[in-house]
Formats: C-alpha cells, structure tokens, sequence
C-alpha cells in the first residue's frame, strides 16, 4: 500500500504543491475503502476479521514525514489549515479524508456506495465507521460522527438525510462544500456567507487620523489596539461593541483599528442574518468556521438587529427567539475574538460581558475635514459653512458628497448649495422612508404673517440651530452634559394658524429638509415595536440633520394616564421612552398641536421653546387675504380685503381655503374673481369651521 504512494520519491522530500498532497492522502484512503469492501467479504464468508496491514500505518507516517519535511521549509497548504487552525485530530482528519475521497474521486465514491447496507448514494454512519476504523474501534467512530463532534459543531461535515431519528445505517454524511473547496484550492469566500459577509482586508489607507485619514474619537484607538492585542490570544474569545448612531463611524474606527493591527476582518451584516434560530446558527458556525481557517476576525454590523429581527406579539416565545438569537453569536462564535458594531445596549447582557467602546461624537473640526476630503473643490470656507449647516454622519458626509460629485458631473459647472442638497436628500430619504416624509416648503419670511413676539422666537430657533457648534463646541457649554443639545419645539395654537408652515420655513432659513413623522406607521399594538419604530427615527433624524415634524403631537406626547389595565402601562412605556429619547435627541424635533394642555408636563420641560400661534387680528387678517390672492389671478374692480377680514375670523389656512374657492367659482363661470365670488367662499369656509354666519357684505 505505502509502494504505491513513495515511488520515486524520497521519505524526506517535501510535497512539491498541495495537488500531492491531496492525491498522497486520496490514495491512502481508497487504500482503506478496498480494505472495507474485503473484510465485508469475509464476514459475510464466516471468515475471522482481518487486522489493520502495517501499510496503513506506514503510509500514514509516510504522508507524515513528508508534511514535517514541507513545514521545514516555511510552505504550507490551505488543506492542512484543518489541522494547523482547527486543531484536529488525527482519527478526525482520518475520517475527512475518506469523505474528500468520496467527493473528489469516483472510483472512491462507487465503492463507499458498494458498502452501504441501503441504497443511498452518500456513506452511511456504519460505512463510515468501518472504512476510517475498521471492525474494532467503532465507538471512536460513532464519537466522531455523533451531532456534538467537533467536525459537526465546526460545520467540516454534514448529514445528508433528513430523519434526526434514523439508525446509523440510514444517517448519511457529505463533506462540506467549504472544505472540497480547500481541497480544490479555491480560496473564494464561502458561497453560503455571499450575500451577508464580505472580507475587509487591512487597508493602508485607514491607518491616519486627522488630516490623514479617519475622523474619530482618538481615545477610542488605543483602547482598540490593547483590545486586538489581548482578545486574539486569550483563548476563551472576547467581545468588544462599538456603540454609537448608525453612520456615526463605529465600523470605520473598527476597520481603522484592525488595519493598524494587520489583521483581516469577516464583515457581517447581521441584518441579513435568519430570523430563524436554526438557520441562524448554520449561518453563525459558516461564519466561525470562515473566521478559524483564514484567521480573520468576524466583524458583526448591527448586531443589536438580531434582538430587532425575532418576531415582537409580547409572547414569551417572542422573547425567547430574540434571546435564541442572540445565544446563537454566543454559542457558535465561542472561542473567538468578536467585533461588533451596536446602538443600543443588547437586554440581558448574554455575550460574555461584552468591552464596550462608545466613541464621542465628532468634532466640528473633524466634520470639517471630511467635507473637505469628500468634496475636494471647495473651500475651507465652505467646508466649515457646510459643517456648521449640515452637522451628519460620517457616513452620510460620504453618501451626500458622492451624490453631489455626481451631479456635478452631470452639469459640468461649479458646484453649487443644491448640489449637496440633493445629496442629502439622496441619503436621508431611504433612512426614514416608511417612517417619515418629506415635504416640500417654499415659505419664506415674508409669507409668514406672525405677531411680532412669535417672530422673534422664530428667529431665536433658527439662530438657536445656526450657532450650535459655537455655543457647545467653541464655547464648551456642551461638555458638561450630553442631553438636552437638540433643538426642540412646540408650536400650538388654532388650526391654519401657520404651526406647519412656520416648520417649512425653519428648515428653508436651514438649508436642510422637513421630514413630517406619519404617526399611524410609528405606533404599534405590539409590544416593543413603537419605541423600535421610535428608535430608529431619531436616530436617521439625527444622523442626517434632518427636521422632525410631529404634526398633531398630543396623539404620541400627550398627558400619561393613571395605570388600570395593562395597556395603560405599556402606554406609559412608551411615553417614557419618547421622554428618554427626547431628551438625548441633539437634532431639531417641532411640535405642533392646537391643544397644548393635552401635552403630558414632562415633555413641556424637556422643550427647548414653545411658541403659542394666535389667531391673527384684523390687520394680519388684511395681509393674509393680500397675500393669497396672487397677482396672477385675473380680478374684477377692487377687491374689498378690510371687509372680508373684518367680518370673519379666519386664521390664514381657512383664508387660503377661501381664497381657493373662490377662484374654482370663478374659473368655473370663466370670469375673472369679483368680492361675490370671495364672499360667497368665506361664508363656505366659516360655516365649515362650525362659527355663526356673519350679515353678508
């Protein structure tokens, strides 16, 4: 047996390729299947069981010799990573070396299905047993290929039938497609992690900090480079999270802190992860096994997803498949060192005591330098303009300004203000689609007919916004405490008073855009899912300096009830998350409602300013209705705005209304508007407000 293997070679002499090796290893286990199919012969003729032949053993330590001899000289194979990195066993590689004889050689595979007792193509349990350890040492065999083994638990070999009850007989087994693949010298990422892992290798590029590459909390690095010198070597695996806003750079600083360690990373988005535990966990020990034979550390992106992802009814089995996933990371990334990137803290603290990193959020100065990396043709100047008025993610920084390339391209021009508007646009529209949405405002100062006090407290709120990284930053009067650094507001008053269109101009003064919250999609019956909905809004709020608008918000903020059944507690839940939330928010949140008593008083606290909208008086009144009526619409004779607005009290939406009406009546009768047609649309639009129809004009 051993002849067949060292002719013409010396049994020193190294393997000249893996391809050697891998036929060196194949011959000596169809050696063992040939051995198998004569000692079945033989019990089935009554005859004495045979011995193992020397020949086996010397071939063994043939294969050996020369594996010692090709270490010797520095080379290694990624086949003999299984021994070198997963630390198997002799009877272990024994056993994976007959079922790579079956899926790399034919002759092989025709005689393991010749030993099958039932017509199976795959090599059963007892096929198994017999072929790696022959007659006497069927308990190692039955060990080794028992659900808890180490090539089971490792993913290096998997049962093919699908009866968890069947006799070893009918247990069928194939070799992983991962592991044919080190044998083939394919070296591609495993095709079952395609679609949720991608390989990061270290990247010269990340290593500077400042002017010379990534943005971060500097603290935050050395901490990261004592956490990958330490948790690689500890044997018993460690966890470190990055916590922090999505966008917010945490995968950045990880790639950045493996790069300096030279270490390759297993990136993993575990928002792609099942749902379902035990598809879960086949993915998870893909991953771990992925991460042990290419040395590379598995770097787990939202990892607070997977608490997210399990199905939420308030049932304890709801509870139990978010924990099962979560124990799924524990339990098939043990031994490992672990990455992951988190935005919330993971209930019950099940991933071995996690060290937790929670970078400070970026400076306006390092806002600054992104900008000016990202769209290298402006100025420093604009670059802190933009920074100021647009104080985002990192990664949104990246996504606006790639959009903004873009369309600079396309318009081969300068680069102008609407450019990076549309890139942001681009960015934040996808973070809050089916949350919120986006509307368009064209109001400016002059349309808004607001009684001087209101005025300047609008101005106050814009200016508020503006200056925020002088007074916080420059002035340090942000350092003390990271709440209440938002911009919050509550704008009541009766309905059309302008609460909306005031939001509108906010955000047009701010160059940025209103995002109006659809409230219906917020709210959840099931437990957990409103404060999840709650969660994420804010956060794609603040990531992308995006305006909140919280339009009737005595619906989600009102007044917390006195507890009497469970659902009020749940409520109050809620509230006090919104409260929480609230309060750590650092963008700009607007609340209107035309009943501000129904705002429970906690949250009246937490505002940064409320502005009361009055109805307007009789001087407002005139400008509205001046204002409305566009120069564009044809008139006949003068049109008497003192009477109307002297005869119905009418804030300025019911004005446009009015105003509206008239015109249809108007176009209608293809004659140009007269103060019969505004007359007629008044007392419409005051009978229609509930109000006692005043004499006609």
């Amino acid at each position: 047996m051993a002849d067949s293997v060292i002719v013409g070679a010396r049994a020193t002499e190294p393997f000249s390729s893996q391809r050697e090796l891998v036929e060196a290893e194949l011959e000596l286990a169809r050696g063992r299947i040939r051995f198998a199919l004569a000692e079945r012969q033989r019990v089935a003729n009554g005859e004495r069981s045979a011995e193992w032949p020397p020949a086996f053993i010397e071939g063994e330590a043939y294969v050996e010799a020369r594996l010692d001899a090709t270490r010797a000289w520095r080379v290694t194979f990624p086949i003999t990573w299984l021994r070198e990195r997963l630390a198997l066993g002799h009877n272990e590689r024994r056993l994976i070396w007959v079922l790579l004889a079956h899926e790399l050689c034919a002759r092989s595979r025709g005689m393991l299905r010749e030993l099958n007792t039932e017509n199976s193509a795959d090599p059963t349990t007892d096929t198994l047993r017999l072929v790696a350890f022959g007659t006497r040492s069927y308990a190692e065999g039955s060990r080794l290929l028992a659900q808890n083994s180490p090539l089971v638990l490792q993913g290096l070999i998997e049962r093919t039938d699908t009866d968890a009850a069947a006799a070893d007989h009918r247990k069928t087994w194939k070799i992983a497609r991962r592991v044919a693949a080190l044998a083939n010298e394919d070296l591609s990422m495993d095709p079952d992690l395609f679609r949720i892992a991608t390989v990061v290798v270290p990247d010269e590029s990340e290593l500077g900090i400042g002017n010379e590459g990534v943005e971060t909390d500097p603290d935050c690095l050395p901490m990261l480079a004592a956490a990958f010198a330490n948790g690689r070597h500890e044997g018993e695996g460690r966890t470190v999270l990055v916590q922090g806003q999505k966008g917010s750079g945490r995968r950045t600083l990880l790639r950045a802190a493996a790069a300096r360690s030279k270490v390759e990373l297993l990136e993993v988005d575990c928002r792609r992860l099942s749902t379902n535990p035990a598809e879960a966990r086949t993915q998870l020990r893909a991953i771990a096994r992925e991460c042990r034979l290419f040395d590379r550390v598995p770097l787990l992106r939202d990892l607070d997803s997977l608490v997210a992802a399990a199905p939420v009814g308030g049932e304890p089995s709801a509870t139990k498949a978010q924990h099962d996933l979560v124990d799924a990371v524990h339990l098939e990334l043990d031994g490992l060192f672990v990455l992951g990137t988190i935005s919330a803290l993971i209930p019950g603290n099940r991933l071995r005591h996690p060290q937790i990193i929670e970078p400070r959020p970026i400076t306006g100065l390092q806002r600054v330098r992104l900008w000016t990396r990202a769209l290298p043709m402006i100025s420093l100047d604009d670059a802190d303009l933009l920074a100021t008025m647009y104080p985002i993610a990192p990664a949104l920084i990246a996504g606006a300004a790639a959009v903004a390339r873009a369309q600079l391209q396309a318009s081969r021009g300068a680069l102008k203000p609407g450019h990076v508007r549309i890139g942001l646009r681009s960015v934040l529209d996808g973070q809050l689609n089916g949350l919120a949405n986006r509307i368009e405002s064209h109001h400016t100062k002059h349309s808004l007919v607001l009684p001087a006090d209101q005025r300047e407290s609008i101005d106050e709120l814009i200016s508020r916004v503006k200056h925020r990284r002088t007074v916080y930053e420059t002035w340090e009067l942000g350092t003390q405490s990271a709440r209440g650094l938002g911009v919050s507001a509550l704008f009541s008053g009766p309905p059309g008073t302008g609460k909306t269109m005031a939001a509108g101009l906010i955000a047009n003064e701010l160059g940025t855009d209103l995002y109006q919250v659809d409230i219906s999609k917020i709210s959840s019956k099931w437990i957990g899912e409103t404060e999840k909905n709650l969660a994420a809004l804010f956060d794609a709020a603040e990531a992308g300096h995006a305006i909140l608008l919280f339009d009737e918000a005595d619906s989600l903020f009102g007044k917390r009830t006195e507890v009497k059944s469970s659902n009020d507690r749940h409520s109050n839940q809620e509230t006090n998350f919104l409260l929480q939330r609230l309060e750590s928010f650092r963008g700009v949140c607007i609340l209107t409602t035309n009943n501000d008593t129904a705002i429970d008083e906690a949250f009246r606290r937490r505002i940064s300013m409320h502005v009361h909208f009055p109805m307007p008086e009789v001087a407002e009144r005139i400008h509205l209705w001046q204002t409305m009526m566009r120069e564009t619409v044809p008139v006949t004779g003068k049109l008497d705005f003192a009477a109307l607005a002297t005869r119905f009290v009418m804030s300025g939406g019911y004005i446009r209304n009015a105003v509206l009406r008239a015109a249809f009546f108007a176009a209608d009768a293809n004659t140009p508007v007269t103060n019969k047609h505004l007359a007629r649309a008044a007392q419409l639009e005051y009978q229609a407000m509930g109000r006692i129809m005043p004499s006609s004009l």
